[in-house]
């Protein structure tokens, strides 16, 4: 059964946004240009420069990428599913971001009161005192978890109704389980597919940058797919291995060396994408159920977890896991290249 391979898991991070809405400017400037007061709000920055803030916010998106790494989507509710196989690494790794975080919470406590005297300056005029918590108020505004649910099963289902109806119900619960699975399965191959694709559409460029974080998020996607694989897809699995296995002995010194190993690794990746994209075909799986389909994946509600400032964050709060993988590499790339 299932729940023997998996179980559920959410993450819940809570941030406070350093942000206030400020009614009155917002409707100072409805007033000056003869708009609706519903047409528009002004949110005001609270801090400045407030660097333990940032890192806290940079750890939380690392975080939300580890556990898009980790796991499969469920559900819309936050809960994605974990395999029994990586529970004990995931627990462990989180322990660790738990212990990070509650750290970096910590320091910035301690700066609060130089950033909040540090932003009456910018803020000019708009700065009130009474826009900010006091520090007890503050560190209850932070908080890092997860929780841990057993897999619904028809069989499990008891309540008073009568038999027929029981028998209905249970077998509600298990096609929805079929359904969840089958999707999370649609974005494991999706992860597959897109890192290889990606590669190959590199290394058909004679003259593109070729990064070794593109070569490592092929391997990485395609050593964590075996673990993910809780539906047991056989040829999933093979070509997981196949890939790593075929594309893991060339360097990244001998592609950009030489074009006769790249033009070779190339067809290599362009082939392995063919065979990913005709199995996932043959399942009825979307191709563009990774990307495409944004509004479908896990979304951990808006309530539990606040980004205050999107053009910080390293993942969008709704990314998926392949997209998340494809972030991860660009970064890399983006990182390499600059210190080039």
């Amino acid at each position: 059964m299932l729940s023997d391979k998996a179980m559920l898991v959410g993450l819940h991070i809570s941030m406070w946004s350093a942000r206030k809405h400020d009614k009155s400017v917002s409707t100072e400037v409805a007033e000056a240009h003869e708009a609706n007061v519903s047409a528009g709000r002004y949110n005001k920055h609270l801090l400045v420069e407030a660097e333990k803030l940032e890192e806290l916010r940079a750890l939380a998106n690392q975080i939300r990428l580890f556990f898009y790494k980790m796991t499969l989507p469920w559900t819309d509710e936050g809960y994605r599913l974990l395999p029994s196989a990586s529970y004990f690494e995931f627990t462990k790794q989180f322990a660790e971001f738990k212990v990070a975080f509650d750290q970096l919470v910590r320091e910035f406590l301690v700066a609060y009161p130089y950033y909040r005297e540090q932003a009456r300056a910018p803020l000019g005029g708009l700065h009130r005192d009474s826009d900010y918590p006091d520090i007890a108020t503050l560190a209850e505004k932070f908080d890092l978890k997860t929780d841990i649910l057993p897999i619904p099963c028809g069989e499990d289902f008891r309540v008073t109704l009568g038999q027929e109806e029981q028998a209905r119900v249970a077998r509600e619960i298990d096609q929805q389980v079929k359904q969840s699975v089958a999707r999370g399965m649609g974005e494991l191959w999706s992860r597959l597919k897109e890192a290889v694709a990606h590669l190959a559409a590199q290394l058909e460029r004679p003259k593109a940058r070729l990064h070794s974080a593109t070569l490592r998020n092929v391997a990485e996607i395609a050593q964590m797919v075996p673990r993910l694989n809780v539906a047991n897809d056989e040829e999933l699995t093979a070509l997981a291995k196949e890939t790593n296995s075929r594309l893991a002995s060339f360097s990244r010194q001998d592609l950009v060396q030489y074009p006769a190993a790249r033009s070779r690794a190339a067809g290599i990746a362009n082939e392995l994408a063919a065979k990913i994209n005709r199995a996932m075909k043959d399942r009825g799986h979307d191709e563009s159920a990774g990307t495409a389909r944004v509004a479908e994946i896990t979304n951990v509600p808006a309530a539990v977890v606040e980004f205050p400032n999107p053009q910080t964050d390293l993942v969008p709060q709704t990314a998926p896991a392949n997209q998340a993988d494809q972030i991860v590499a660009r970064m890399f790339d983006y990182m390499e290249l600059m210190a080039s």
